[in-house]
């Protein structure tokens, strides 16, 4: 069932950031929290899963725009069934990322900002280290940057701000966007 109560409208959510800025586990913990409140048509698309699913792609910037624009055609089919789609990609280019939002009615991106030197602390998978020994190539943080914009929907600062705190700044936000009657 779905709680049309909550909300307005089906968006699609982006979160974009750095690899370890937060974004798997953000955009996890908002999924459970809609959950929590009686959302139940929320599909999550974890960037790194996607990957895997399409398997053929390199870390060149070409094959990471075509597997953002896979995202965004699988975003896309499953928003115009009635889903909240969450998406999660680092999304680098501010120019591909303004494209992707040309494709939805109603398209909420959200920036974790985080330096990479303290995404680099937080790499479990150790991705950082490999990329500064030449072990990874083109690897947005060390090879290629983050290009930052003024046209976020929610930035939400990753590195001053812990995994509860930002949980709740993107719920109040997203809540807000959802359903006027949320918002502060």
């Amino acid at each position: 069932m779905k709680n049309n109560s909550l909300i307005n409208s089906f968006p699609v959510i982006w979160f974009t950031g750095l690899s370890a800025s937060g974004k798997s586990t953000l955009s996890e913990s908002l999924v459970n929290s809609l959950k929590n409140l009686g959302v139940e048509n929320i599909i999550l698309l974890d960037g790194e899963s996607i990957r895997e699913e399409l398997n053929n792609f390199n870390f060149e910037t070409t094959s990471r725009e075509e597997i953002g624009h896979q995202k965004a055609k699988i975003a896309l089919k499953l928003n115009k069934q009635d889903n909240i789609v969450i998406v999660t990609g680092i999304a680098h280019k501010k120019q591909w990322r303004q494209d992707v939002r040309q494709m939805f009615d109603h398209y909420i991106e959200i920036y974790l900002k985080c330096s990479s030197d303290i995404c680099a602390k937080r790499d479990f998978k150790d991705n950082y280290r490999k990329a500064h020994k030449g072990e990874l190539k083109n690897f947005i943080g060390v090879h290629e940057q983050y290009e930052e914009y003024e046209n976020y929907d929610l930035m939400v600062d990753t590195e001053k701000n812990n995994i509860p705190a930002c949980s709740e700044i993107i719920l109040e936000e997203v809540l807000g966007l959802l359903n006027p009657k949320f918002a502060k």
